[in-house]
């Protein structure tokens, strides 16, 4: 009898981690126009740690002047549940950064390029 419990219980705890991993491997991701909305906050506002960005000053960026690109995160764990971040770059007043942000919560991982 104390077996069949011990089976009942492992099998369910295999269902319920079987879902979280399929929940993982498939939540939304960010739109296209969302993410460039949330990269242009992450360059007007930077997080503390980036407050070295300042004055930027975009106007209406033609879509010949924005480039974004999804791409798989590095490392193992992010491989098996297939997680993405979006590279969003923007061209505006000389400068070409490109803000590299976590594809589902838009929070920010690095920013590279000109700034100035």
């Amino acid at each position: 009898m104390g077996g069949t419990h011990l089976k009942k219980i492992l099998f369910r705890l295999g269902v319920i981690l079987t879902v979280l991993f399929l929940y993982l491997y498939q939540a939304p991701v960010m739109s296209t126009d969302e993410a460039i909305i949330k990269a242009e906050g992450h360059l007007k506002n930077p997080p503390e740690e980036w407050k070295e960005i300042s004055n930027v000053d975009f106007k209406e960026n033609p879509p010949d002047e924005i480039s974004t690109s999804l791409n798989q995160k590095d490392g193992l764990w992010n491989r098996i549940t297939n997680r993405n971040q979006w590279e969003v770059t923007i061209k505006f007043s000389g400068a070409e950064p490109t803000v590299i942000m976590d594809a589902y919560t838009g929070k920010i991982i690095d920013i590279y390029g000109s700034l100035n």
